[in-house]
């Protein structure tokens, strides 16, 4: 026997924001709210790329933060323009150029972040990589959650 109760119209408005391909309809989604830690961000793009098979099947910390790196760009460009234009390091960490990033020490190594015109620092260790996927979310405006699941995703916190 299915219950059947009155969802509001600004709720239901919000359940069916948060449909995605893995939640493709309002039951899924209150499912996934119900049993998931990550309940909150179910909808957002950037915690749907990460639970994709796409994201799942890479295996080390590098491809995985380049991926990241990616989506982010994908969905916020002139964020993630900004933010590489304000850096203030003196060791690039982002760059035009794998030349750009390298050029502070030759032991650098960069590749390019799929998508984007951008190159990232690849020889840092995991620590840094959550710092710095941590430091670019939040200067795009992530909630805290967001910010705390996405670092989870690179070595062990």
């Amino acid at each position: 026997m299915s219950a059947k109760f009155e969802i509001p119209p600004a709720l239901l408005a919000e359940l069916e924001r948060r449909m995605d391909k893995e939640h493709p309809s309002v039951a899924a989604v209150i499912s996934s709210l119900l049993s998931t830690s990550g309940g909150q961000l179910i909808g957002d793009p950037l915690y749907s790329f990460t639970r994709s098979a796409e994201f799942r099947a890479l295996t080390n910390d590098s491809d995985r933060y380049l991926a990241l790196l990616a989506k982010v760009h994908e969905l916020h460009r002139s964020e993630f323009q900004e933010f590489v234009a304000g850096q203030s390091f003196k060791r690039r960490y982002f760059g035009m150029s794998a030349e750009e990033v390298c050029e502070a020490s030759k032991h650098n190594q960069a590749r390019h972040i799929a998508g984007s015109k951008y190159w990232a620092i690849m020889n840092i260790d995991a620590a840094t990589k959550r710092r710095f996927l941590k430091r670019l979310l939040v200067f795009i405006g992530y909630p805290d959650e967001m910010v705390t699941y996405v670092r989870r995703l690179i070595g062990t916190p």
